[in-house]
């Protein structure tokens, strides 16, 4: 769930073409979703979407390299069926938090209607409805919620927002047995490493030894690769996963210095 970087003029050809334009149309005139070949999924929108999001899911962060590719309705296309063509109403998600999700779309205001909007315009009316209806679910093509998201020390996620939070368990269910699983995996294997340096550290005091594996680990957070998130806040919060306060000084001094590099 961290910002991508969508440009919401570069809009798939396909996407603007008579057949999406037709189904628009069809859509319309029953108001209704009825688009029995899902003409949103097009192989110029996937692959587009798969260089923008690197490959990850939009709201878990998970690599999608083997796993089936969803291609996502912000607005889901059952209620909002003049959207399911827009550009910005589409992402990249895996098929566990498109599952989550589902047709479910929380609002603060009352929903939006369609109000006779012209197919060549259904790209850009994201902000609009935003203002509108206030919706509950984060958008990471539009909003920055890095430094909102939160982590335990047995790497379940939470945020003290009301929006992080309901995207992170009423919607997505982020704490889902195998992503819990797999942020532990990253987390347990930095411990593990830090606290070998350590126990060699307290007899032969070379802070050296640490260099390699923290480079690596700050290395590895890169927005590219997977659960950014969460390595971005493990080497922000160094004092929340390990235990001793002499190691958590020298992986915390270490960690702001190499990363300035």
């Amino acid at each position: 769930m961290i910002k991508v970087e969508k440009d919401f003029t570069d809009i798939p050809i396909l996407l603007t073409k008579k057949l999406r334009e037709d189904a628009f149309d069809t859509n319309i005139a029953s108001s209704s979703y009825c688009d029995d070949k899902n003409r949103y999924k097009v192989g110029s929108v996937q692959k587009k979407l798969n260089k923008i999001y690197h490959l990850k899911c939009a709201y878990c962060e998970q690599k999608l390299l083997d796993a089936p590719k969803h291609i996502e309705h912000y607005r889901p296309k059952d209620t909002y069926y003049w959207l399911a063509y827009s550009w910005d109403n589409l992402l990249l998600c895996c098929g566990a938090c498109n599952s989550a999700k589902g047709k479910r779309f929380a609002i603060k205001n009352s929903p939006v209607t369609y109000s006779n909007e012209a197919f060549c315009d259904i790209h850009s009316f994201g902000n609009s409805y935003d203002l509108s209806e206030e919706p509950m679910i984060i958008n990471p093509e539009k909003e920055d919620v890095l430094d909102l998201i939160l982590f335990d020390g047995n790497a379940q996620i939470y945020s003290y927002n009301e929006r992080v939070q309901h995207t992170i368990e009423n919607a997505c269910n982020l704490n889902r047995g195998e992503l819990v699983e797999r942020r532990k995996e990253i987390i347990t294997d930095f411990i593990n490493r830090m606290n070998r340096h350590y126990l060699y550290f307290l007899h032969d005091k070379n802070i050296n030894a640490f260099r390699p594996d923290i480079e690596n680990f700050i290395e590895n957070c890169k927005v590219e690769n997977e659960f950014y998130a969460f390595r971005y806040f493990v080497i922000n919060h160094i004092e929340i996963f390990f235990g001793s306060s002499v190691l958590q000084k020298i992986v915390k001094g270490l960690c702001a210095k190499y990363n300035e590099y």
